[in-house]
């Protein structure tokens, strides 16, 4: 499972992979280092796998997953520690009051990596407008052996706006 960040240029590329059931690592690809959080509740990264970088992985019911830290929490009320980004990317730390389950800075939406990149446009065919037969003169049929583009084809292709 791999998570994608970042606006039209790939900023980093996060790989999720499992450690035991429900419990997960974090790594970068392009940096070969994992993620962890602190006793503090600050995340950072690791250059080796720790038990600071084991999160447990939950399935919301938006179809979002949340990251908590596997070994820390809140000491009296036993609140889990979340991972977090604040609405500028930065990460926020997961003892705050603020970073709870429910708030979307702690929602991630994981993408499966693709073997190859999908087509960002479709094409649709319009439905011919009938011609009166009489307006028409019959014209003999002629086989071309160049093919010739359907005139009823329209390609669209999509185009992403952020911010």
């Amino acid at each position: 499972m791999v998570i994608y960040f970042g606006i039209s240029v790939i900023l980093g590329i996060l790989e999720i992979f499992a450690v035991s059931q429900g419990i997960v690592g974090i790594r970068g690809v392009f940096s070969n280092n994992f993620l962890a959080m602190s006793k503090k509740g600050k995340l950072h990264a690791s250059a080796k796998f720790t038990e600071d970088c084991k999160f447990r992985e939950r399935f919301q019911e938006n179809s979002y997953n949340t990251y908590a830290s596997a070994i820390y929490r809140t000491e009296k009320t036993g609140r889990e520690w979340y991972v977090a980004l604040n609405k500028r990317g930065k990460a926020k730390r997961g003892c705050s009051p603020r970073v709870k389950p429910q708030h979307i800075s702690t929602h991630f939406l994981p993408r499966f990596k693709q073997s190859e990149q999908p087509e960002l446009s479709f094409t649709i065919t319009v439905p011919e407008k009938k011609k009166s037969p009489a307006s028409t003169p019959a014209k003999p049929k002629v086989s071309l052996s160049v093919p010739q583009k359907n005139p009823n084809t329209v390609k669209y292709r999509l185009k992403f706006r952020f911010g």
